[in-house]
Order: structure tokens, then sequence, then C-alpha cells
């Protein structure tokens, strides 16, 4: 019965208690990533309408064409309007090739669309709109004159000024330089976009379409001294965007804008077509890759221990270090102590638990051996470090860290009094106290 009721007391007493888990120590590496907003520059073109009335696209939102090829017709009267409202089903003669241009536009939507960037459910249906799709393409272009022609209605037709990607969502940024930046351009991140859609009147003057003709574009993006500092030596950066899933890579370059505020530029080449609905977009630029031992950060723990000057360090005759304390009767006896960390300056010593006459303790004074200088122990100073557990007891381990994210931390190797490989440390360090007996 004793033994029954022990062995439940101790069942009962180990499920209640905390569970201290260990790690095991690898070899890894992080990577400190920035996060930035930045702003889309390219080399691109607006064009107005050059007379009011009903637009109709003959190239869809995306679209590469060539310098003087048909762009859009301008019904100024209006009956082509009326004709297509009364005749839905002159829109529904889709080609195969369109039907499945929709189908991988809007699998391609669906796959990079984001709750926390709803905007795009906006600029989606201006490419999507069945007027372009349908006098889309040569065929289409032949479709729309031909009804045109038959009803007898006056139309303007306009060819593209210049070779290159046709787009139909305006923002205002259209004839942007480096040169216009300032602080007020970041904070309207989220500007007001017009885009247009076929059908719609528009007056003449009023911007419809831009062409963008170059793959080449910049990214603009605001930083601070200590930013710039890092990335001084850098001239080729990666750049990683969550949406769409993306890494680039570019050179960077550094430029003032028109306030004299400090600027990092990364120019790059292709995927343009990528950002086309896009004028400012979000990126993480990767800065520092450290590698050592990887621990997680929920394993580190500060501990204080005593500061004393290294020129108060002393040997005595058998090899041992520690120092001379003064004694009440002013006299000075030899402490060996064990000395946990040296720098250039200090030596860091245990702060005892108990009052222990043989340890140094709060209050104590030391003498500089051959001279009159003396030292109060007193002065502390934390160490970062975790608890050890390989023998079965928790023993403070310092470390050096490298690099750090709110889940690791990659910590230097080889230290003095430091962590190897594959040893076994305390997931949750602030749950044990150095000495304290780990079962694992």
């Amino acid at each position: 019965m004793i033994i029954a009721l022990y062995i439940l007391f101790s069942v009962i007493s180990f499920l209640r208690r905390d569970q201290i888990r260990f790690y095991e120590v690898r070899e890894g590496s992080l990577v400190r990533e920035n996060q930035y907003t930045g702003l889309i520059l390219r080399e691109e073109k607006a064009y107005n309408a050059v007379k009011s009335g009903y637009i109709h696209f003959t190239v869809s939102e995306g679209r590469r064409v060539s310098k003087g090829a048909e762009l859009y017709t301008l019904d100024e009267t209006g009956n082509l309007e009326k004709y297509l409202s009364d005749h839905p089903e002159l829109q529904e003669n889709l080609s195969e090739q369109q039907i499945m241009e929709i189908r991988n536009r809007l699998e391609s939507f669906s796959r990079s669309f984001r709750d926390d960037e709803f905007y795009s459910l906006y600029a989606f249906p201006s490419g999507m709109d069945g007027d372009n799709l349908a006098f889309s393409g040569e065929d289409g272009i032949k479709y729309l004159n031909s009804i045109l022609n038959q009803l007898g209605i006056s139309y303007t037709v306009e060819n593209a000024k210049e070779a290159g990607v046709v787009s139909y969502i305006l923002d205002g940024y259209e004839n942007w330089k480096e040169e216009d930046l300032s602080a007020d351009t970041f904070r309207n991140a989220n500007g007001k976009k017009v885009y247009i859609h076929g059908g719609d009147r528009v007056e003449e003057g009023t911007e419809i379409y831009k062409i963008i003709s170059s793959s080449n574009w910049s990214l603009v993006f605001p930083l601070t001294e200590e930013e710039r500092n890092s990335l001084e030596n850098r001239h080729k950066v990666t750049l990683s965007f969550s949406n769409p899933d993306l890494e680039l890579s570019g050179e960077l370059f550094f430029v003032h804008g028109k306030d004299g505020a400090l600027y990092g530029k990364v120019e790059l080449k292709n995927y343009i077509d990528y950002f086309l609905e896009d004028r400012f977009v979000e990126f993480s630029l990767k800065e520092k890759e450290e590698s050592g031992l990887k621990i997680p950060a929920s394993a580190v723990v500060q501990k204080e221990f005593y500061v004393i000057p290294n020129e108060f360090l002393a040997v005595s005759a058998d090899g041992s270090q520690g120092f001379y304390r003064q004694e009440s009767d002013g006299s000075t006896k030899f402490i060996a102590t064990e000395i946990y960390r040296k720098d250039q300056q200090f030596s860091y010593i245990s702060i005892p638990k108990d009052e222990d006459s043989h340890v140094l303790k709060t209050g104590d004074v030391l003498r500089k051996e051959g001279s009159s200088d003396s030292y109060s122990i007193g002065p502390t100073k934390s160490l970062e470090g975790v608890y050890n557990i390989n023998k079965g007891y928790a023993v403070f381990r310092q470390i050096i860290p490298l690099e750090k994210n709110d889940e690791y931390i990659i910590v230097e190797k080889n230290t003095s009094s430091g962590i190897e490989v594959y040893d076994h440390i305390v997931l949750q360090g602030d749950m044990v106290s150095d000495g304290q007996l780990i079962f694992q």
C-alpha cells in the first residue's frame, strides 16, 4: 500500500509540475531581412484621348504592342453602345484562344489574391472586361470594324504611339522621376487609381492608357543613416516579395529626393509584367547572413556576475588564480577564485548564494598586489547565456549572439565557457536556476 501510494504521488507530482524540455544545439544560419515599402519607377508614358466618345480597346490589358498597332476606337455618337446593348449576344462570341486566356487569368488572379490587398479586385476587371476580350486580337478588330461599317457608324481609330506593354490602370505616377521623391510620397502609398473600361465614355484630353516601353525598372525606398551604413558596401542585393512569391536580384544605389532625404534605389530587369497593377510594393531586403550555433531565443537568460578590474587579479605559488582580500585586522589573504570570463578590462566571477568566508562577496575590499590600490566588490554586469544540462544539472554557459530573430539566435562557435554542437540546453531558460537537477 505504501509503495502504491508513493508511486501515485510521484506520478501526480510529475504531471503537475512544469515540464522542463531540452534542445540539442545544432549548426545553422540566419538571414537578416528588413522590410520596406518601395515605389516602382518604370519607363512609361500616359496618353490622352484625342476626342470625346465611347472607347473600345482592341488590345487587352498587359499585352505587348508594336508602334503603330491599332489600340482603340472612339465612338463619338454613342450609336455603337446602343447597338451592343440591344445585341448582347455579339459579345458572347469568344474564340477558344480567348476562353483559354480568361481561364488562365482567373487562375493566376486566384493564386495571387490576398485579403490585405483588396484593391487588386478593382483592378482585375479592367483587363477582363467583355468588350476588351471580344474586340482584342486580329479577329476581334476585324469583328468590331465589320459591325461599325455595317451600321455606318463613324468612329476614330487610334494607334499606339510607341512599342511596349499597354495598361489601362493609371495612378498619376507615370511621369515620376527619382528627383520627385519626398517623405510625402510614401505617406500616400494607397493613392487613388483610375481604371478605364471598354465602353466607358471618355472626354477629350483625359488620360486613358499608358505604354511601358522597357523591361528595365527600379524600386526606390526610404532609408535611415543606420540602414545606409549597413548597406554601403553592397552593390548587389536580393529582394523578396510575398505577392507575387518572387525573389529578384539587382544593383543598389543611393539617391536623394527633393526634400534632401536619403533613398535606396534598386535597378531591376525583367518580371515587370508581374507588377503592372502595382505602384507601391512591400518587400524584404536580405542584408546579412550569419552562420554559427543555432539555438531557440526562449533558451536565453541573463545572469549577473561581479566585475573586478583585471589589475587586481593575482596568481598564487601553486598557479591558481584569485584575489587578495583585506581582512578585518588589516592583513591580506589570497582567495582562490574561479574566473568565469575575462575580457580586456574585467574578470567576471559568480555571485555566491550564501555567506561563505572562502568566497568573495559584496562589500569585500580587494588589494592590488604590491600596491596600496583597493577595490570594493559590488558592481555587477549581466551576461547572456543558456543552461547546459549535459551532466544532469543546470550549468550557465555564456553565448555571444551574432544574429537573431523572434524565434532563433545564431551564436559564435568555440567561445570560452560556451556551448558546442550537440550540447543539451534548457528550451525555456527561465524555468531553471544554476545548479538545479534536471531529469532528461
